[in-house]
């Protein structure tokens, strides 16, 4: 019994050529999953320009490009005016038409003001008039829900959807600046950050890029992926766009919104307009021609809105003929002459 004891080794000795073994022992990686050869989205910017990118996609199937950008830039502008802009234009109605009530109100609280006097300064008197008139009017288009602010939210609104279709574009164009970047390049603020070599430039693959857009114009700019070679395109879109702001802020009925922002944003909008002509020179033909198609389809959507929610262009004497029946010749016994003395 003590023999067979002593041929056993010792148990750490086993444990120890146990781990030894373990550890010399490959160990295999877990299996990996299979993807497609899909390229990776490479940041959130991707996931936005995903829908845009396909519904171009989806229209070049049965359309060429120069019918097909003008189909999507219509298709989006028809979505965004069904969805947030029928009720911007109905609002902008109701605070047209409610107008008259805020002339009346300004004038009853300057009345009621003037009879209570007590006031130190004329100074203090125009706050107070101010302030006063200023509660009244909120209080108003709150009831009727048609604040100015409420108007604002709309054209800000429509600045994030454009910028994203025209993102689609640029990446389309394998274009490597954007917007801002292709501003501060044109006047000097920014340098190139690719890096050409041998005539080819060098930079990270762009699986959206879209080498048809060579041969998808028409007219003078057959090559949507190079800007246009006579420069009239930029100064068209420039030209069109002066003219939408321009218009659409130029009849009887918008004098009455165009105060405070409603001015302010005007104005940098007309300022910008002028710009783009001199700024976009390099800016891909592709681009361009979306610019000029989305302002023409603003354009075309904002006469629908006009007829569908018309607003009152202005307040002039009613329309209506008015009856008015002639003088009695006399009125009892005294001529008509002394009735009119007494």
């Amino acid at each position: 019994m003590l023999a067979s004891r002593l041929t056993q080794p010792p148990a750490r000795q086993v444990l120890a050529r146990s781990t030894a073994a373990h550890a010399r022992t490959p160990v295999r990686p877990p299996a990996a999953r299979a993807f497609h050869a899909t390229a990776p989205r490479r940041d959130a910017l991707d996931a936005f320009l995903y829908l845009p990118h396909e519904l171009l996609s989806v229209l070049h199937t049965g359309l060429p490009w120069y019918t097909a950008i003008p189909a999507g830039a219509f298709i989006v502008r028809g979505i965004l005016v069904s969805t947030f802009g029928s009720s911007a234009r109905a609002l902008t109605a109701r605070y047209i038409g409610t107008h008259p009530l805020r002339q009346a109100i300004t004038k009853q609280k300057t009345d009621e003001l003037m009879r209570k006097g007590n006031f130190k300064t004329p100074q203090q008197a125009k706050l107070t008039l101010k302030n006063s008139v200023k509660q009244e009017i909120k209080a108003l288009d709150k009831r009727w829900n048609c604040t100015i602010w409420g108007q604002v939210s709309w054209t800000l609104l429509q600045l994030p959807l454009f910028f994203t279709m025209a993102e689609t574009i640029r990446q389309m164009c394998s274009y490597q600046d954007g917007l801002l970047s292709m501003g501060l390049k044109a006047i000097g603020l920014k340098e190139s950050s690719s890096h050409v070599v041998h005539g080819t430039e060098l930079g990270p693959p762009n699986p959206w890029f879209a080498p048809d857009l060579a041969d998808g114009g028409l007219l003078w700019f057959t090559d949507l992926l190079v800007p246009d070679p006579t420069g009239i395109l930029p100064f068209a879109v420039s030209g069109i766009m002066f003219a939408n702001i321009y218009f659409t802020n130029n009849t009887p009925g918008s004098q009455e919104t165009r105060r405070g922002p409603m001015r302010h944003l005007r104005k940098v909008l007309l300022g910008v307009s002028l710009l783009i002509g001199p700024l976009c020179q390099e800016v891909p033909a592709a681009l361009m021609y979306y610019w000029a198609s989305s302002t023409t389809s603003v354009m075309i959507w904002n006469k629908w809105l006009d007829w569908r929610y018309p607003a009152p262009k202005d307040f002039v004497a009613c329309s209506r003929p008015l009856h008015i029946l002639p003088p009695p010749k006399q009125l009892g016994a005294l001529p008509l002459s002394k009735t009119r003395r007494l």
